[in-house]
Protein backbone atom coordinates (compact mmCIF):
# COMPACT_ATOMS: atom_id res chain seq x y z
CA UNK A 1 0.00 0.00 0.00
CA UNK A 2 1.48 3.57 -0.96
CA UNK A 3 0.79 6.68 0.91
CA UNK A 4 2.40 9.95 1.21
CA UNK A 5 5.92 9.75 3.69
CA UNK A 6 5.78 13.24 4.55
CA UNK A 7 2.16 13.48 5.53
CA UNK A 8 2.69 10.03 7.63
CA UNK A 9 5.81 11.52 9.10
CA UNK A 10 3.68 14.50 10.11
CA UNK A 11 0.95 12.68 11.36
CA UNK A 12 3.09 10.48 13.38
CA UNK A 13 4.72 13.51 14.87
CA UNK A 14 1.55 14.55 16.09
CA UNK A 15 0.77 11.57 17.81
CA UNK A 16 4.00 11.12 19.46
CA UNK A 17 3.35 14.86 20.59
CA UNK A 18 0.29 13.08 22.60
CA UNK A 19 2.61 10.39 24.24
CA UNK A 20 5.97 12.68 25.04
CA UNK A 21 7.01 11.68 28.38
CA UNK A 22 10.37 12.72 30.12
CA UNK A 23 11.29 15.59 28.13
CA UNK A 24 12.00 14.17 24.94
CA UNK A 25 10.85 10.69 24.44
CA UNK A 26 7.59 9.58 23.25
CA UNK A 27 6.23 5.91 22.05
CA UNK A 28 7.17 4.36 18.57
CA UNK A 29 4.33 2.15 17.54
CA UNK A 30 4.38 3.43 13.58
CA UNK A 31 5.07 1.94 10.50
CA UNK A 32 9.17 1.40 10.19
CA UNK A 33 9.54 3.24 6.83
CA UNK A 34 7.83 6.25 8.70
CA UNK A 35 10.10 6.21 11.05
CA UNK A 36 13.09 5.97 9.27
CA UNK A 37 12.14 9.03 7.26
CA UNK A 38 11.79 10.88 10.61
CA UNK A 39 15.20 9.97 11.82
CA UNK A 40 16.72 10.60 7.96
CA UNK A 41 15.28 14.24 8.77
CA UNK A 42 16.91 15.04 12.11
CA UNK A 43 13.37 15.08 13.62
CA UNK A 44 14.33 11.57 15.72
CA UNK A 45 17.08 9.95 17.24
CA UNK A 46 17.59 6.57 15.75
CA UNK A 47 14.70 4.64 16.57
CA UNK A 48 15.95 1.00 16.49
CA UNK A 49 16.59 -0.50 19.36
CA UNK A 50 14.72 -2.65 21.95
CA UNK A 51 13.07 0.60 23.76
CA UNK A 52 9.61 1.00 23.14
CA UNK A 53 9.95 5.25 23.22
CA UNK A 54 12.35 7.09 20.98
CA UNK A 55 13.94 10.20 21.85
CA UNK A 56 12.97 13.21 19.41
CA UNK A 57 15.46 16.31 18.69
CA UNK A 58 14.72 19.82 19.50
CA UNK A 59 13.91 20.20 15.74
CA UNK A 60 11.69 17.40 16.03
CA UNK A 61 9.56 18.42 19.03
CA UNK A 62 9.05 22.14 17.70
CA UNK A 63 7.47 20.32 14.39
CA UNK A 64 5.43 17.82 16.53
CA UNK A 65 4.21 20.39 18.37
CA UNK A 66 3.03 22.12 15.19
CA UNK A 67 1.72 19.30 13.80
CA UNK A 68 -0.38 18.58 16.61
CA UNK A 69 -1.52 22.11 16.29
CA UNK A 70 -2.33 21.91 12.65
CA UNK A 71 -3.94 17.66 12.41
CA UNK A 72 -5.10 16.96 15.85
CA UNK A 73 -5.59 20.27 18.09
CA UNK A 74 -9.57 20.95 19.59
CA UNK A 75 -10.30 24.28 17.90
CA UNK A 76 -12.31 24.62 20.87
CA UNK A 77 -9.74 24.16 23.25
CA UNK A 78 -5.97 23.22 22.48
CA UNK A 79 -3.67 21.62 24.68
CA UNK A 80 -1.85 23.59 27.22
CA UNK A 81 1.67 24.45 26.67
CA UNK A 82 4.88 24.14 28.54
CA UNK A 83 6.58 26.96 29.99
CA UNK A 84 9.66 28.18 27.95
CA UNK A 85 12.32 26.87 29.08
CA UNK A 86 15.01 28.01 31.38
CA UNK A 87 18.60 28.40 29.63
CA UNK A 88 19.85 26.25 31.92
CA UNK A 89 17.56 23.69 30.67
CA UNK A 90 17.80 24.65 27.33
CA UNK A 91 21.19 23.85 27.28
CA UNK A 92 20.70 20.11 28.32
CA UNK A 93 18.50 19.44 25.21
CA UNK A 94 21.05 21.78 22.67
CA UNK A 95 24.89 22.11 22.27
CA UNK A 96 26.88 23.48 25.25
CA UNK A 97 28.80 26.63 24.75
CA UNK A 98 31.85 25.51 24.14
CA UNK A 99 30.23 23.38 21.39
CA UNK A 100 28.18 26.45 19.98
CA UNK A 101 31.80 28.97 20.68
CA UNK A 102 33.55 26.10 18.76
CA UNK A 103 31.21 25.37 16.01
CA UNK A 104 30.83 29.24 15.06
CA UNK A 105 34.75 29.41 15.22
CA UNK A 106 35.12 26.58 12.99
CA UNK A 107 32.15 28.30 10.41
CA UNK A 108 33.49 31.78 10.54
CA UNK A 109 36.16 31.71 8.01
CA UNK A 110 33.15 29.81 5.48
CA UNK A 111 30.99 33.36 6.44
CA UNK A 112 34.04 35.24 4.91
CA UNK A 113 33.08 37.84 1.62
CA UNK A 114 35.28 39.71 -0.48
CA UNK A 115 36.14 43.35 -0.12
CA UNK A 116 34.34 43.94 -3.42
CA UNK A 117 31.29 46.50 -1.84
CA UNK A 118 29.00 45.44 -4.96
CA UNK A 119 29.44 41.57 -3.54
CA UNK A 120 28.97 42.10 0.03
CA UNK A 121 25.71 44.78 -0.74
CA UNK A 122 23.99 41.32 -2.56
CA UNK A 123 25.26 38.56 0.15
CA UNK A 124 25.42 37.85 3.38
CA UNK A 125 26.68 34.66 5.06
CA UNK A 126 26.37 33.31 8.28
CA UNK A 127 25.19 30.35 10.77
CA UNK A 128 22.58 30.06 13.09
CA UNK A 129 22.05 27.35 16.02
CA UNK A 130 18.77 25.29 16.20
CA UNK A 131 19.26 22.85 19.45
CA UNK A 132 21.51 20.22 18.47
CA UNK A 133 21.59 21.29 14.90
CA UNK A 134 24.22 24.19 13.28
CA UNK A 135 22.87 25.57 9.99
CA UNK A 136 25.04 27.44 7.40
CA UNK A 137 23.04 29.59 5.10
CA UNK A 138 23.62 32.53 2.55
CA UNK A 139 21.10 35.20 2.08
CA UNK A 140 20.71 36.94 -1.30
CA UNK A 141 19.01 39.83 -2.40
CA UNK A 142 15.56 39.73 -4.27
CA UNK A 143 16.54 40.88 -7.87
CA UNK A 144 12.89 42.15 -8.96
CA UNK A 145 13.12 43.68 -4.84
CA UNK A 146 16.65 44.41 -3.83
CA UNK A 147 15.45 45.59 -0.23
CA UNK A 148 14.21 42.06 0.46
CA UNK A 149 16.80 39.19 1.38
CA UNK A 150 15.66 35.24 0.30
CA UNK A 151 17.99 32.87 2.76
CA UNK A 152 19.49 30.01 0.72
CA UNK A 153 20.87 27.22 3.15
CA UNK A 154 24.30 25.80 2.22
CA UNK A 155 24.51 23.00 5.14
CA UNK A 156 23.53 21.45 8.51
CA UNK A 157 25.09 19.64 11.05
CA UNK A 158 24.01 17.81 14.39
CA UNK A 159 25.47 16.74 17.03
CA UNK A 160 24.09 13.24 18.27
CA UNK A 161 24.36 13.19 21.70
CA UNK A 162 23.58 9.68 21.95
CA UNK A 163 26.56 8.52 19.56
CA UNK A 164 28.62 11.72 20.23
CA UNK A 165 29.06 11.82 16.42
CA UNK A 166 28.08 15.03 14.32
CA UNK A 167 25.99 14.05 11.23
CA UNK A 168 26.16 16.50 7.88
CA UNK A 169 22.99 17.04 6.12
CA UNK A 170 22.91 18.67 2.26
CA UNK A 171 19.50 20.20 0.99
CA UNK A 172 18.50 18.58 -2.51
CA UNK A 173 16.26 19.99 -5.15
CA UNK A 174 13.00 19.00 -3.15
CA UNK A 175 13.65 21.25 -0.31
CA UNK A 176 14.76 19.06 2.18
CA UNK A 177 17.63 17.85 4.23
CA UNK A 178 18.94 14.61 3.47
CA UNK A 179 22.28 12.90 4.87
CA UNK A 180 25.19 14.15 2.73
CA UNK A 181 26.20 10.29 1.13
CA UNK A 182 29.89 10.99 0.80
CA UNK A 183 30.65 11.84 4.60
CA UNK A 184 27.31 11.51 6.44
CA UNK A 185 28.86 11.67 10.02
CA UNK A 186 32.08 12.20 11.69
CA UNK A 187 33.44 12.16 15.26
CA UNK A 188 34.66 16.01 14.97
CA UNK A 189 33.03 19.21 13.57
CA UNK A 190 36.22 19.84 11.74
CA UNK A 191 35.58 17.02 9.67
CA UNK A 192 32.53 18.06 8.10
CA UNK A 193 33.48 21.56 8.41
CA UNK A 194 36.35 20.89 5.92
CA UNK A 195 34.20 18.86 3.57
CA UNK A 196 32.06 21.86 2.85
CA UNK A 197 34.58 23.75 2.42
CA UNK A 198 36.29 21.65 -0.43
CA UNK A 199 32.31 21.01 -1.87
CA UNK A 200 34.21 17.65 -3.80
CA UNK A 201 30.14 17.04 -5.26
CA UNK A 202 29.27 20.72 -5.81
CA UNK A 203 26.34 19.85 -3.67
CA UNK A 204 27.23 23.02 -0.59
CA UNK A 205 28.06 25.67 -2.90
CA UNK A 206 26.90 24.78 -6.63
Amino acid sequence: MSFNIDRAGDLALALMYLTLHDGTRAWKGFDWAVLDHLHAHGLIEDPRGKAKSVVLTDEGVARAQRAFQTLLADPQGSRPQAPPPTARAARKTGLSELQEREARKLLAPLCELPDDPRIRAQLRKDVRVDGTAVVLFESRTRFDQPAEWLEHPVAKFRYVKSRRVWELYCMFRDLKWHHYEPLPEAPDLATLVQEVRRDPTGIFWG
